[in-house]
């Protein structure tokens, strides 16, 4: 494995876990908490040394673990989904394949009928050429006995 492969793969395993960890709800109270804290201490003394304190820490520090845990939220609703759907593929590919099997075993049986009914018809015509032999041969005898 090359050097900066292995570089890579660590890069990729601190990231995602230190995104796991700074998108938990626990972080977010642990920052709440540590944000909280000096206020108690010391405030700001002016509208713009609030507004700063606010946009600063409250937004960057708090919102951002909630904002990581509602995307880690959907992100996992969004795995649910596209598991659910490819479960859901899965099946009507199955019950597809099922209905073509069922199909073609309806052709095959409509295609013996259809040779039956041939054989049959075959049948039908030499009984009713013999019915007509047996009827002149009647004729026959009646008007021999006549």
């Amino acid at each position: 494995m090359e050097k900066s492969e292995r570089l890579k793969k660590f890069n990729d395993y601190i990231a995602d876990k230190l995104s796991y960890i700074l998108a938990t709800m626990t972080t977010f109270y642990v920052i709440s908490l540590l944000v909280i804290l000096p206020l108690l201490y010391s405030q700001p003394t002016s509208f713009v040394a609030w507004a700063s304190y606010m946009c600063s820490v409250i937004f960057q520090g708090i919102a951002l673990p909630v904002l990581g845990y509602t995307a880690r939220k959907a992100s996992d609703k969004s795995d649910k989904i596209i598991n659910h759907m490819n479960d859901t593929t899965d099946k009507v590919e199955s019950i597809i394949e099922k209905m073509e099997t069922q199909q073609e075993q309806i052709l095959y049986l409509i295609n013996l009928l259809e040779k039956k009914d041939e054989h049959i018809s075959d049948d039908i015509d030499k009984i009713i050429e013999i019915s007509k032999k047996s009827n002149d041969i009647d004729n026959i005898i009646e008007k021999n006995e006549i």
